[in-house]
Parts: structure tokens; sequence; C-alpha cells
């Protein structure tokens, strides 16, 4: 069952009639409107490599307490090769090959918007968290592992569980490179300059819509 999930996303959207497409989408946001385990934004993105460092970061702003996931990296070996996941406002739970380790960032109100980095070296296994423009203490993950190619991204929900773990509210601002972004990066990303080399970028977006998630202009001033 498990194994079969992101390809019965894949078929769904386009029974949807969501199909994917490059868009700019600066100052614009993607809107989760409601509870829907069936709602999520698939990036159409090529890894045809194993990953072995990565920097992502995004901006989100929700408006539920419970337990909900942000970003997904998924490949048919392992379902949670890596994800960002929100089990309540005050703290995250980073994965990475099936490992998982809690992250405790500064409270900060439930619809405040939140913007984050997480950035992962293999070799070391060393991990780097910006929340909010803070880098917390660095720790470690899984030295030596290998996250798989050709895997599948999902914002906004885990393809590979059926739990209601869908997320609602408004995203934006979603990068991310194949590299650790040094530090002065990681200052432009939030104020959403231009770094370079990204395999992802909001800027140009190319990615596929399914369920009820809308393209609506940004009504805040993040920069």
């Amino acid at each position: 069952m498990m194994v079969i999930l992101p390809s019965l996303f894949l078929i769904l959207a386009c029974l949807s009639g969501s199909f994917g497409h490059e868009e700019d989408l600066q100052n614009k946001v993607f809107i989760f409107p409601a509870t829907n385990r069936k709602a999520a934004v698939k990036l159409n993105i090529s890894t045809p490599h194993p990953v072995t460092n990565f920097t992502i970061c995004m901006r989100f702003s929700c408006l539920q307490a419970k337990y909900y996931t942000l970003f997904s990296y998924s490949t048919k070996p392992n379902s949670r090769d890596f994800q960002v996941i929100k089990p309540n406002p005050n703290q995250f739970n980073l994965q990475i090959g099936g490992l998982t380790q809690t992250i405790m960032p500064r409270r900060v109100s439930i619809s405040e918007w939140q913007h984050i980095c997480v950035a992962w070296n293999s070799t070391t296994g060393l991990v780097y968290f910006w929340h909010n423009g803070e880098l917390l203490p660095r720790f470690t993950m899984n030295p030596g592992y290998k996250i798989g190619p050709n895997g599948t991204i999902f914002l906004g929900q885990s393809p590979n569980s059926w739990r209601s773990d869908s997320f609602v509210g408004e995203m934006a601002d979603v990068n991310m490179w194949l590299r650790i972004l040094k530090l002065n990066e990681i200052h432009l990303v939030k104020k959403n300059e231009e770094v370079p080399d990204s395999l992802v970028s909001w800027k140009a977006l190319n990615y596929t819509v399914w369920g009820d998630v809308r393209v609506e202009e940004a009504l805040h001033n993040f920069y």
C-alpha cells in the first residue's frame, strides 16, 4: 500500500484536472483552505542521483494546532527519506532516512508567519536549522546516509500516509539547493533575494496542484 501511494497521488491529480506548469510565484502564496488529506502541491523536479547535501527554505502561516506535514521527500525504498513535520505549534520534527529529531525553537503564535531553512550534510550528518533567521544549535543525523534519487516532493501533505496530517494555512517562498547555503545566503533567502544554483525556485516553480489548493496574491509584506 505505502509503495503505490505516490503513484496514486499523481494519477488522481491528473484526473482532477491539475497539471504541472512553471510559474513565477513571487508575491503569491499557496492557500490550503481546509483540512483535507487529499490536498497537496507536488514539486516537479528531477533528482537522478542520491542527495548528499541540501538546503530547503520556506515560509508558512498555519491556522491549526494539530499534527501536519510541511515538506515531504519520499522514495519507493524509504517513504520518510526527508520530512519536515509540525506535531504541535511549539515543535518541529525533522526526519532523515526514517530517523527523527525534535526541534524546539522560540515560541510564536499559531498564525504568525514563520520562515525556516534546513540544511544537511550527508558525510558528517551535520544539520543546520534556521527559524525566523536564527540558527539553532547544530546536531547530527544519519552521517554517511544518502537520500535516494528520483524522489517525490509534496508540500502540505505526506503522500505516504492516510493520517489526517494535512496543512491548513498559507505557504510561500519554497526553495531548495543541493548544497549547504552559507550564512549570508540564508539572510538573502529570508529577504527573498536571489541565491544561485537552486533546484527548486519560488520564482520559477514547476508544480502540480492536487485537490483544493489555491494560488493567490500575498497580503503580507514578508521582506
